[in-house]
C-alpha cells in the first residue's frame, strides 16, 4: 500500500502531520535543505524552554536567563543536528539504506515540526494560565491546579512527541527505501550498532 500523495500546493507544514512518508519525499526531490536549520533552531529553543523550566524548579532564574537559554540551545541544536544525520546516515548505510546525508538531515529536521508545534501551543497556553511562574521555584497556581489540567498538558506533550517518533520512522523509511520495520530497528536500534 502506498501512502496517500500531499497536494503540491499544501504547505509540507501541514501535510506532514497526515502523510509524512510523501511529504519527506516531496521534500527530498525538491529541497532537501527547505528550513532545516530554522527546524533545528526552532527544536532547539522549544527544548530550551522545557529545560529551563525544570532548572527553574530547583534555582531562582533571572528572567534574562531564558531568552539568552533558548537562543544558545537553538544556536547549538543546528551544528548537532546535522552532526546527528551524518551518524544516521552512517548506520543507515550498513543496513543498506541509500540516504544521503542532507536527506537525513532534512528527515530529522522535519521530524521536529510536531514537537515545534505541539509543545509550542502547550506553552502559550501555560504561560496564559500560570504566567512567570512555570519559570519559578514557587509555584502555588500550578500545584493548585486541578490533576486533570496537569495529566491533559503531559498527556498532549506525549502524543506531539510520539507523533514526531512515527514522522522520523516514516521519513526514513522514505529516504533509505526501508520497509517501516528497517526503519524502526535502524531508528531505534542505531545506539547498539
Amino acid at each position: 500500500m502506498t501512502p496517500p500523495e500531499p497536494i503540491a500546493d499544501e504547505s509540507p507544514f501541514v501535510t506532514i502531520w497526515e502523510a509524512p512518508r510523501a511529504t519527506i519525499r516531496r521534500i527530498v526531490d525538491t529541497d532537501p535543505r527547505f528550513h532545516v536549520n530554522g527546524l533545528f533552531f526552532c527544536s532547539g529553543v522549544i527544548g530550551a524552554l522545557e529545560g529551563i523550566a525544570t532548572w527553574a524548579q530547583r534555582f531562582e532564574l533571572p528572567l534574562v536567563a531564558i531568552p539568552i537559554g533558548c537562543l544558545l540551545m537553538g544556536a547549538i541544536t543546528v551544528p548537532t543536528g546535522h552532526a546527528n544525520a551524518w551518524y544516521k546516515r552512517w548506520v543507515g548505510g550498513l543496513l543498506g539504506g541509500t540516504a544521503s546525508r542532507q536527506e537525513v538531515a532534512a528527515v530529522n529536521a522535519w521530524a521536529t515540526v510536531p514537537v515545534i508545534v505541539g509543545h509550542t501551543g502547550l506553552w502559550i497556553i501555560q504561560g496564559a494560565l500560570y504566567g512567570r511562574e512555570i519559570y519559578s521555584p514557587v509555584h502555588p497556581t500550578i500545584d493548585a491546579a486541578s490533576t486533570l489540567v496537569r495529566v491533559t498538558f503531559a498527556l498532549a506533550a506525549g502524543l506531539f512527541t510520539l507523533w514526531a517518533a512515527v514522522v522520523v520512522v516514516a521519513g526514513f523509511a522514505e529516504v533509505n527505501r526501508f520497509s517501516i520495520a528497517r526503519s524502526i530497528a535502524r531508528t531505534f536500534g542505531s545506539n547498539s550498532s
